[in-house]
């Protein structure tokens, strides 16, 4: 299972290629459509890794409080909602969900 201090490490490397790509790279001659995507790798992967933590115990899938507390700071982030709302709101849900059962 990959500990969330593995996550960071991941996280920090991808953006750590992005920032050497783009500083090797004459962005001028990349076309738009590939520069969007590349902007988007980082999240997607840091996305996929939180998932995997979140979703998984012991190698197999576990639905629990963490997803709903998960999916919750997802709603209120794509209503761009201020960082700290979307924490509170994640760990109110999930802090609920395992109090209830």
């Amino acid at each position: 299972m990959i500990g969330w201090v593995a996550m960071l490490v991941l996280g920090a490397g991808v953006y750590g290629q992005r920032l050497l790509g783009m500083a090797a790279l004459d962005t001028e001659r990349v076309p738009v459509r590939w520069r969007a995507v590349v902007e988007r790798v980082p999240l997607a992967i840091i996305a996929a890794v939180v998932a995997l933590q979140t979703a998984t115990a012991a190698g197999s899938l576990e639905v629990d409080a963490r997803l709903a507390g998960v999916a919750a700071a997802g709603g209120c982030a794509w209503q761009r909602r201020p960082l700290i709302v979307v924490v509170g709101v994640a760990a109110a849900v999930t802090a609920t969900l395992r109090a209830i059962g």
